[in-house]
């Protein structure tokens, strides 16, 4: 088994997006069972960022939130056949919608918590990472989203959160058993706490999830 990590770049426009999925392909046929994690696409984490400060601070973010939203919808127009378009971008409006209720509240507050901070990052990697699998069911109907906050568990040192690896190990073992022949395309970066509120792993942290799922599986 191998561990595919692809970071923003990789999954930033819609040429780079059948590149990963080339790579996935080739993969397949050598005989390969790739697990692939996936971070937000390139600049998302920082966009999404500025979107929270400028809530914050009582500046207006709906432009931005557009903007962000429309680079996703045009990779599921270009990539994805007309006929399976409508529940992807269903699905992705209304992740586009819980983070515009998120930011207001930011905004109403003019307060913005590490906690709160996290779940609205944690919107880039959901995103990029259910629209790539969506792609891929094109060619590989076998494919599968999955949620990394569910089977990574940290504390609650949000920003930044600290990995419990036996328990982490655990839970991504009996998830890979229990999906056999599915190829799973994991969102890097975010994980969950014991109360199951949104943490992430701080920068760089899609390829933590990458390694803790391969030391988990023996990849």
């Amino acid at each position: 088994m191998k561990i595919l990590k692809f970071g923003g770049t990789s999954v930033g426009t819609s040429a780079s997006v059948r590149t990963v999925l080339d790579i996935v392909g080739k993969a397949r046929r050598a005989g390969e069972d790739p697990i692939v994690v996936l971070s937000a696409m390139g600049g998302v984490t920082n966009q999404l960022t500025r979107l929270a400060e400028d809530a914050a601070g009582g500046r207006d973010f709906s432009a931005g939130l557009k903007e962000v939203e429309a680079r996703h919808f045009a990779v599921v127009r270009e990539l994805l056949a007309v006929r399976y378009q409508n529940p992807v971008l269903t699905r992705l409006k209304i992740y586009f919608n819980e983070l515009e209720d998120l930011l207001q509240g930011v905004y109403s507050l003019r307060e913005l918590s590490l906690q709160s901070k996290d779940l609205i990052l944690s919107y880039g990697e959901r995103c990029s990472t259910f629209l790539v699998s969506k792609v891929a069911e094109q060619e590989f109907p076998e494919a599968l989203f999955v949620d990394a906050a569910a089977l990574i568990r940290t504390d609650s040192h949000f920003g930044a959160a600290h990995v419990d690896a036996e328990v982490s190990e655990q839970q991504i073992r009996a998830f890979v058993k229990a999906n056999q022949g599915k190829l799973l395309f994991i969102t890097g970066f975010i994980a969950a706490n014991e109360k199951g509120r949104v943490t992430t792993l701080g920068r760089g942290g899609s390829d933590y999830t990458a390694a803790l799922i391969g030391a988990a599986v023996n990849a």
